[in-house]
């Protein structure tokens, strides 16, 4: 309360000055035109004799010039905003630089003024000035590191490893920051130094193949016996191998898939995989170029195409997990869409 008392008892007494001030200013007008108009007299008593060498000057005691209206100064009570604080000022000024003089207030090169210091004013003229700073700030930012890939083959393809842990490095970065009333309106970069270098990760990519077990034969009991069997595994080895010919025709459904651009992020990710093998199948319970086991590829719908994926065309499998990709997201395949950065 005691605030804005102080501040309406400012603007008062500001106001009675500048009115002081005006009627002043007019009284003294008023007792020039007057003194020019009324003819002078004088007591003989008081007016100085002239001499011989000192004549009397008609002209000069009986005229007055009277002040023009550019000689007369009437003051008026100016607002003026400085960045965001705002004050008055009685200015007898012509320009807003004349009330800028009178209220002390300095502005540089940077700073905005507004009307134009060399613009005139009027009792509604409302005076601002932005006050612009520019300093420069310096900050420490990361420098990402980057993933590079070698294929390893003592590891089992479609196994990554990580063997070097990536590092992000850190830069020195300057700008210059640009304010307008303690408000920030620009930030531009002046200088950047990489004070301490990234470390690039690597992965190991498996291109070991896994070698398969072969069964140990059955033992024998007598020639007759293994005659028989001979015969019979000879005869079962046949219907097997016409079995497995029919199968293996039929094994692909044949039903057609969405086609896909070579070069897309399944490719990327079947080389990381499998080393880029949509037929693969090391007998480690995962198939395909994005290894997949049995139980998630029939329940993608994959059946509809082939029993398992590497039976399955290349579209075919991405077709499948596309479908898993947007219900379980990029974590089925956690090691390598980390390395790659997916997830």
């Amino acid at each position: 309360m005691s605030s804005i008392f102080s501040g309406t008892l400012t603007k008062i007494v500001a106001q009675i000055a500048a009115l002081v001030m005006v009627v002043g200013g007019l009284a003294a007008f008023v007792v020039t035109q007057a003194s020019a108009d009324k003819p002078v007299t004088a007591d003989a008593e008081n007016v100085e004799q002239p001499t011989e060498d000192q004549p009397l000057d008609i002209e000069r005691v009986s005229s007055i010039t009277p002040l023009s209206a550019d000689q007369i100064q009437v003051p008026q009570l100016m607002e003026i905003t400085v960045g965001k604080d705002t004050k008055e000022v009685v200015t007898t000024g012509k320009t807003v630089q004349d009330v800028l003089d009178n209220a002390n207030v300095s502005v540089d090169g940077d700073d905005k003024v507004s009307p134009k210091p060399d613009q005139n004013i009027n009792s509604s003229t409302a005076i601002a000035v932005t006050v612009v700073e520019k300093t420069e700030v310096t900050e420490e930012e990361p420098v990402e590191y980057e993933t590079t890939y070698e294929n390893d083959d003592s590891l089992e393809k479609g196994k990554t490893k990580t063997d070097t842990k990536g590092k992000n490095g850190v830069a020195s970065v300057t700008y210059e920051v640009t304010t307008e009333n303690g408000e920030e309106v620009d930030k531009t970069e002046t200088s950047r130094e990489v004070t301490e270098e990234p470390t690039d990760a690597v992965v190991l990519r498996g291109t070991k193949e896994e070698e398969e077990e072969e069964p140990e034969p059955e033992p024998s009991t007598s020639s007759d016996s293994s005659s028989s069997e001979s015969s019979s595994s000879d005869s079962s080895s046949s219907s097997d191998s016409s079995d497995s010919s029919d199968s293996s025709s039929s094994s692909n459904s044949g039903s057609s898939a969405p086609s896909v651009a070579n070069g897309s992020v399944w490719d990327r990710l079947a080389e990381c995989e499998s080393g880029g093998n949509w037929s693969t199948n090391t007998g480690n319970g995962y198939h395909g170029g994005l290894q997949f086991n049995p139980t998630t590829w029939n329940s993608m719908g994959g059946d509809q195409y082939a029993p398992t994926a590497d039976k399955a065309t290349r579209e075919q499998q991405i077709a499948v997990a596309s479908k898993l990709q947007s219900q379980a997201g990029w974590g089925q395949w956690p090691a390598c869409t980390s390395a790659m950065g997916l997830r």
